[in-house]
């Protein structure tokens, strides 16, 4: 004898097993270090959790090593103690001008990655930023709040 479930019972289905996996997080939440992530809203982190503060030399990395132009890569920052909820800004340098590439919102309390397209700009420039604010003064002028990689490309045409 089948039993098939409905479209509605397996909406019921699942929201019974949402409110049992939060009631057991929140039984749980006193015996665990786990402190929830402070709220990021329109990209911009509002702190950090745990008990420390946001601390570290942010480093930047790209993969793969070497990058073709027209292809994507990813931007990975890390370096990072204690930075849950921090937004990372990947800029690539044009001439005087930063240009925002991606960013990514630390989860792990150590780093984060994000993903652009390689576009000929970079045979040009091959030089970007990682910017967070660890401390919440509103510039990445800090110790340990920005740094700096030169990208390896493959299939420059410069003219």
């Amino acid at each position: 004898m089948k039993n098939k479930l409905g479209n509605k019972e397996y909406a019921l289905l699942f929201v019974i097993s949402l409110v049992v996996f939060y009631t057991v997080l929140s039984l749980l939440a006193p015996f665990t270090p786990f402190q929830p992530s402070s709220t990021v809203i329109a990209g911009v982190g509002s702190g950090s959790s745990g008990s420390g503060s946001c601390s570290g030399n942010i480093q930047l990395s790209f993969f793969p090593d070497v990058l073709d132009v027209g292809g994507r890569t990813s931007a990975l920052a890390s370096g990072l103690q204690d930075c849950n909820g921090k937004v990372v800004f990947v800029r690539e340098q044009i001439n005087n001008d930063q240009v925002l590439k991606c960013t990514c919102v630390v989860e792990t309390g150590n780093g984060c990655g994000c993903s652009f397209a390689v576009d000929n700009s970079v045979c040009l420039n091959r030089e970007f930023y990682a910017q967070i604010d660890m401390n919440g003064n509103g510039n990445y002028n800090d110790a340990g709040e920005t740094a700096i990689a030169a990208m390896n490309l493959s299939g420059c045409q410069l003219v």
